[in-house]
């Protein structure tokens, strides 16, 4: 079986939208997927099966998040990490959570993101990396160049298609870009933020209180404030990777944001 292609460095994000010769028959497929080859952070969670690690790559960054404070997952995620490629700076983020902030890779090693843009594919973030597996989902306009992303994954490894489906080009760029953003609410989470952007709740200075919203739409204020604060936090926390990505494209490390909460290396002052 022949095997990956030579590495290249990726250039990224240069897929043209809509694709070029685009005609009104044209489909939008939104494919699901799980691989397992020799990529480093796949290796990496095959020894933390207990630990789903999500991960984001823009530009030339790569952000991972990993939900533990366990100083055992910590510090076989460093090792792991800082032999994958050069980090950036870490912290520890409002849900306990240790974010790391790399250099993007895709230029030493054999990434999901050369694979995908090899086809012409837009990642819908983030994968997740858990036992063994990475878990991502794909969008593209050729049903042909989903086929061919699958087999080329095969090529390296394991590869399994999850989900695959066609999807009216109406939901773009609402529907599929924000499900990465809103999907973790539920709907009374998502009328409580509504409602409290309709009533002025988010202007300054704040014309209205959470008491006066519950009051108007027959809520009572604790159970209106439990929706809203779920929905404020959720929401916040599906933002930051893609802020802090944004923030920290070609800034020197000590201009990185939350530097406050920078996590010193382990054993050194101030590590967690």
């Amino acid at each position: 079986m022949a095997g990956p292609p030579p590495l290249t460095a990726v250039v990224r994000r240069h897929n043209e939208y809509p694709p070029p010769g685009a005609g009104p028959g044209m489909g939008l497929w939104e494919v699901s997927l799980r691989a397992s080859y020799d990529y480093p952070f796949i290796t990496m969670s095959r020894d933390l099966p207990d630990t789903p690690i999500s991960m984001w790559c823009v530009w030339n960054r790569e952000l991972l998040q990993v939900p533990s404070r366990d100083p055992k997952v910590i510090q076989m995620v460093e090792r792991s990490i800082r032999k994958a490629g050069r980090v950036i700076s870490e912290w520890v983020d409002g849900s306990a959570s240790r974010i790391f902030l790399l250099e993007c890779s895709c230029g030493r090693h054999d990434s999901l993101w050369n694979v995908m843009e090899a086809h012409q594919c837009w990642d819908a973030p983030p994968v997740v990396y858990q036992e063994g597996w990475a878990h991502f989902r794909v969008l593209s306009f050729d049903e042909q160049r989903t086929r061919d992303l699958f087999q080329d994954l095969r090529a390296r490894g394991s590869a399994e298609l999850v989900r695959k489906r066609e999807l009216p080009l109406s939901v773009l760029p609402t529907s599929v870009w924000t499900n990465a953003l809103f999907g973790g609410l539920t709907q009374k989470q998502s009328e409580a933020l509504l409602t409290a952007h309709r009533f002025g709740y988010y202007t300054s200075p704040r014309p209205t209180t959470t008491e006066e919203i519950s009051h108007a739409v027959g809520v009572g204020r604790t159970t209106y404030e439990e929706h809203l604060r779920k929905a404020e936090n959720r929401v916040m926390a599906a933002l930051i990777p893609y802020l802090q990505l944004f923030t920290a494209a070609d800034r020197p490390p000590e201009r990185q944001p939350l530097a406050a909460t920078i996590v010193s290396p382990p054993g050194g002052a101030g590590a967690a």
